[in-house]
């Protein structure tokens, strides 16, 4: 399970690298702004919801008030780990993932899904002997929220697509309202 989680933590950080970007830019908040962000997607998901949705029961990874996190990690040995995060951006989409980098050599690997109330959604599945890497992007009216997900062989891929395309749409549902 500590290799299931540690490549939770290194998919979390690879996302979370693609989406910086120069901090003078006028669409990027500002210090401030971010203190008053007072929503995540773990503020109206439970580990039960997850569990209910991707078929095995999760524990819920909140982080800390200095690191916030929005995780979901497997209860049993071998099972798959969620990492979420957003971006309230109202550009669409294609333009956040853009901005975020994910168009280049990445964004060839996404392909369109349905997710019921999305404006738009899309899905990248890399598949290797040692493990699977699923990362979704979800996008409602000015916010694109993103799933990754990696489990370690052995693993069952349309489980896992199926899993975070419910989950995609779990979190299409609960999208609040843009600030």
């Amino acid at each position: 399970m500590r290799t299931a989680a540690l490549a939770a933590v290194v998919l979390a950080s690879l996302a979370t690298g693609a989406c910086s970007s120069d901090p003078t830019s006028p669409d990027e908040p500002s210090g401030e702004e971010l203190m008053s962000v007072a929503w995540s997607p773990c503020d109206d998901l439970t580990a039960e919801q997850v569990s209910a949705v991707v078929g095995e029961s999760v524990v819920e990874q909140a982080g800390t008030a200095d690191e916030p996190r929005c995780a979901f990690t497997p209860k049993a040995e071998g099972g798959a780990a969620y990492d979420l995060n957003y971006l309230w951006f109202d550009g669409g989409l294609d333009a956040a993932l853009g901005a975020m980098g994910a168009m280049g050599a990445a964004g060839s690997q996404l392909r369109p899904v349905d997710v019921p109330g999305a404006n738009a959604a899309r899905l990248a599945v890399r598949e290797r002997r040692t493990g699977l890497l699923v990362t979704g992007f979800v996008e409602t009216d000015g916010l694109v929220q993103s799933v990754n997900v990696v489990q370690l062989a052995p693993y069952d891929a349309d489980e896992v697509v199926d899993a975070t395309t419910g989950l995609l749409a779990e979190l299409a549902t609960l999208a609040p309202e843009a600030p």
